[in-house]
């Protein structure tokens, strides 16, 4: 999952929106935590209700992606057949549940959810460029 390319326009809003000293502060924090620096952003500046209320929804979407984004960071990744073994599916258990057998923390995904989890991802990045105004295409080239 290309979560990276997400993570680096957050951290270039936050650049290009908050004050030197305080993005400083900001650009080594979580991922959850500059997300949400951007909702108080907008919440104290003159953003249109509109404005406020998409990002409110994108921010919603990105919550369980992040969350799977976490599991596949930080867990242990199994690869097994689903119950009816025909069908992959892939369990993602974090390193203090694997004495278990079936922690109910695991998380137990088809290959189809990953890969709409992945298309999910690559939407949230596309709509958090549209919302922001893509600046890498909308800035001024020179050569």
């Amino acid at each position: 999952m290309n979560f990276g390319m997400l993570d680096w326009h957050v951290q270039n809003y936050l650049e290009d929106n908050l004050a030197p000293d305080e993005f400083a502060k900001f650009k080594g924090r979580h991922f959850r935590e500059r997300v949400e620096r951007i909702n108080e952003h907008l919440r104290q500046g003159t953003f249109s209700s509109e404005k406020r209320e998409e990002f409110g929804k994108w921010a919603a979407r990105l919550e369980p992606i992040r969350e799977l984004r976490n599991h596949i960071a930080h867990g242990v990744m199994r690869v097994a057949l689903a119950d009816d073994m025909k069908t992959g599916s892939v369990t993602l258990s974090l390193p203090r549940d694997l004495d278990e057998t079936n922690p109910p923390e695991a998380r137990h995904l088809s290959f189809a959810e990953l890969f709409e989890a992945s298309t999910e991802l690559t939407n949230l990045i596309e709509d958090f460029q549209k919302w922001v105004g893509n600046w890498v295409v909308d800035a001024e080239i020179r050569f």
